[in-house]
Order: C-alpha cells, then sequence, then structure tokens
C-alpha cells in the first residue's frame, strides 16, 4: 500500500510541484480503501479543500496514473475508478453496481510473468488482472427480482382465470 509520501514522490519525481490541493488528493488516496472514482476523490477532497476543482483532482490522477502510482480501472461507459494497490493483483468487477473488489487469495502471477517472457519476449513490470462479472450481493437482488417477477406473473394469470 502505498503513503502519501510515496505518491507525493512520485510526483516530485515527475517533475510536478506540490501544492496543497495535490497533497490532499494524495492524503486520500492514502488513506481509501476503496476504489475510487474521480467524483468520489473529488468530494471527498473537496470538504477539506473547498476551494480545489475537479480539474486539479482529474490532472492529479492522470498525473499518478501515468506515474505508475495508482490503476485506472475501467468498469465501462463512464464509470473509471482508481486502484491504489499497484501491486500485481486480481479486481473483481461487478456488472452490475460497478463496485471493485481486491481478490485476497494467491494467484500464481510469477508464473505468468515468467510464461509471458518466454514466450514473447516482453518483460512486465507490473500486471492487473480484472475478473467481470456479479458480486454476491447482485446475484442475491437479482434473484429477488425474479422471483417477485414471478410472483406478480403467477398473481396475475391467476386473477385472469378467476375472471373468465
Amino acid at each position: 500500500m502505498y503513503t502519501i509520501h510515496d505518491y507525493l514522490n512520485a510526483l516530485k519525481a515527475g517533475g510536478y510541484r506540490i501544492t496543497d490541493q495535490r497533497r490532499a488528493v494524495c492524503d486520500y488516496l492514502a488513506r481509501t480503501e476503496s476504489h475510487p472514482t474521480p467524483l468520489e476523490v473529488y468530494a471527498q477532497v473537496r470538504d477539506i479543500h473547498p476551494e480545489i476543482s475537479r480539474a486539479t483532482v482529474y490532472n492529479t490522477l492522470n498525473a499518478l496514473r501515468d506515474l505508475g502510482a495508482i490503476v485506472e480501472i475501467s468498469v465501462g461507459g463512464d464509470h473509471t475508478h482508481y486502484d491504489t494497490n499497484p501491486e500485481p493483483h486480481v479486481n473483481l468487477v461487478c456488472l452490475r453496481c460497478r463496485q471493485v473488489y481486491d481478490y485476497a487469495g494467491s494467484v500464481p502471477l510469477a508464473t505468468l510473468y515468467a510464461t509471458v517472457r518466454q514466450q514473447t519476449g516482453f518483460q512486465a513490470v507490473s500486471a492487473q488482472v480484472q475478473m467481470v462479472g456479479f458480486c454476491a450481493e447482485c446475484q442475491a437482488r437479482k434473484r429477488d427480482e425474479i422471483r417477485r417477477q414471478l410472483q406478480a406473473t403467477s398473481t396475475a394469470s391467476g386473477q385472469k382465470e378467476t375472471t373468465q
């Protein structure tokens, strides 16, 4: 997990000035355990720095992404999230609620690195694996929706039969 100093050092190394607003964005990223959207970052930082603009937040996020300090996760459409953990791991992306979760289990990414290098000569420095599907909560909601629809259809069919 990166600290505020890691983010600030990345910006300095990239030639960026460290402003109070950039420091606030870095502080938020270092403290969050979620995969925030740019608007979530903006809303949280704006509470502390009401003068901050969306452009400053977006530009800081883009700079940190380009410097490899954070990873951009596209969830489709306008749903971009940022992963504050640039270390190789697996992200689980829910297609319904658009949330991103880290998978904490063991994944043999070192084997993948070695296989890719052996077969292609490509030297990977980072890997982000995304599994796309439906989280347990959204699966339960969908089952409930289907159950309600079936009950409504069954009730409507029963009412039609009694009126005929």
